[in-house]
């Protein structure tokens, strides 16, 4: 499996590294054609309207398949990159069969980067997970500010927040791969009656889902509530609850979970009018739940009233899981799986603490990453994030990773130390690397899913940073999970 290949750019030899290269630099390749990368060269080719061969995937090179284990995901995984394939299942971890030319091609991450000093706009980009390369920037705009960047289901296409020159808000979609001229407003802000598009959630779904954002005429400031959807192509935009945030996808793309103040974990089927209360936890306060795309297994924040004053009453929340469809026992219960805790024994001067967010789910429900923000509070005087410095050493954002038994929810072993000053942890569809964010920089890790010490986890050399600092570029992540990097579906 080895480590992951690192492409040094700027070689005056090497015209591309794959398709998106091609897209960027020669534009379209002319009608019936695709661009594909041949030998670190531009070819236009023919579009295959022909199913790909099914030829004996034996015949490729196969290195040893037994480190890919445990990750949920059918097919042998033997085709590395650039073998030819049938389908993504027989093509190595990370990697997918691209239909353009059926050749094991590795997957994409969306992310939204800004500038480091400024006010160039935002982008939404997309980039090879494994490749130090440029990011290919969605929108042909460059004068426009794009954001929150949402695969569909099979990873064909993403949709994406477009705020033009004259402030006017549209939700958009770019097809793959990229061509010229073929950006597609999907909605705008006015027929969507919202001033943004957050919280918003595509895959699994046929239906984009996000949060309203509108003046609040009360308090006279924007708020966030309540639930909208939208059915490529057509559509139209239509409000689908009053109230609440963060819908959450479940594996059949038909109904969600979503958060409500005072009402906690919600869930809502489309082709029904009304939502019910999650089975399970009934504190009015769990919030932020996240479908296990493999089952009914939820993973979710809750504070359980409890805030710390001197931060701004921030929640003090803990992750949980609970099994809204179980067998045995009848009623589901709630598992504990990172709590809010006092860190060690306190200190003459006071005491470390720390709080659980921006938590997600491995794909097949095998593994849950989380933040852990660790804050300190002095003996006199309110408390403070730490930032290493000022807590002798220790980072506020810490990246952990505890296995979960996918079929109840419940924990299995330690939380593991993953990696420090990071955060918006987000595991690849085949459940084998994980990506972060750390020092405005995207991050990506080959992660052994086996593993049970946090000495172990990460495979070693199969480490990938994006760094576009050179390019005036930082990855965002001051919007929490709308800025979490997006893994092309497998």
């Amino acid at each position: 499996m080895g480590a992951l290949m690192l492409v040094v750019t700027g070689c005056p030899s090497e015209e591309c590294i794959d398709q998106f290269d091609c897209n960027n630099s020669q534009g379209s390749p002319g009608t019936g054609k695709t661009w594909a990368c041949v030998e670190n060269r531009c070819v236009a080719r023919d579009v295959n309207t022909e199913p790909p061969p099914t030829g004996d995937a034996g015949t490729n090179p196969t290195p040893d398949a037994g480190t890919e284990t445990d990750a949920g995901t059918p097919g042998e995984m033997t085709i590395d990159e650039g073998g030819d394939c049938a389908t993504t299942a027989s093509c190595m971890a990370g990697l997918y069969c691209n239909p353009a030319d059926s050749k094991c091609a590795p997957l994409h991450i969306a992310v939204t980067v800004g500038p480091t000093t400024g006010s160039t706009p935002t982008y939404a980009v997309v980039v090879p997970y494994n490749k130090t390369v440029s990011a290919t920037r969605l929108s042909e705009d460059a004068a426009t500010t794009n954001k929150f960047p949402r695969w569909n289901q099979d990873g064909s296409a993403v949709a994406f927040v477009d705020i033009d020159t004259n402030n006017n808000v549209s939700l958009v979609s770019r097809a793959l791969p990229l061509e010229t001229s073929q950006l597609n407003t999907l909605v705008t802000g006015a027929a969507a009656n919202t001033k943004d598009f957050s919280y918003m959630e595509w895959a699994p779904s046929n239906t984009i889902a996000w949060s309203r954002t509108f003046l609040d005429p009360t308090t006279n400031r924007d708020s966030t509530t309540g639930i909208w959807a939208y059915t490529p192509p057509d559509g139209p935009a239509a409000v689908v609850t009053s109230s609440g945030v963060f819908p959450s996808w479940a594996s059949d793309g038909a109904s969600f979970v979503y958060s409500a103040n005072g009402l906690g974990l919600q869930n809502r089927v489309l082709t029904d009018a009304s939502s019910g209360s999650v089975p399970g936890p009934t504190n009015t306060t769990a919030e932020q739940p996240l479908h296990n795309k493999t089952n009914g297994v939820l993973l979710y924040l809750d504070a359980k009233g409890n805030v710390e004053a001197g931060l701004g009453d921030q929640p003090l929340t803990s992750l949980y899981t609970v099994n809204t469809t179980p067998t045995a026992p009848s009623v589901p219960t709630e598992n504990e799986i990172a709590l809010a805790r006092d860190e060690g024994a306190p200190s003459a001067t006071g005491q470390l603490k720390s709080y659980i967010a921006n938590h997600t789910w491995a794909p097949a429900g095998t593994h849950v990453a989380y933040v852990r923000v660790f804050y300190f509070q002095p003996l006199v005087g309110d408390p403070y994030l730490c930032s290493g410095s000022n807590c002798g050493g220790q980072q506020g954002n810490v990246v952990y990773v505890r296995r979960i038994d996918p079929a109840t929810g419940t924990p299995s072993g330690d939380e593991l130390k993953f990696a420090d000053e990071a955060t918006l942890p987000s595991f690849s569809p085949d459940g084998q690397f994980l990506a972060y964010v750390s020092g405005a920089q995207l991050k990506v890790q080959k992660i052994d899913p086996n593993a049970t010490t946090a000495e172990t986890i990460k495979v070693a050399g199969a480490f990938s940073s994006h760094d576009w600092s050179a390019e005036n570029r930082r990855v965002l992540s001051n919007r929490g999970d709308d800025h979490r990097p997006r893994w092309q579906p497998r």
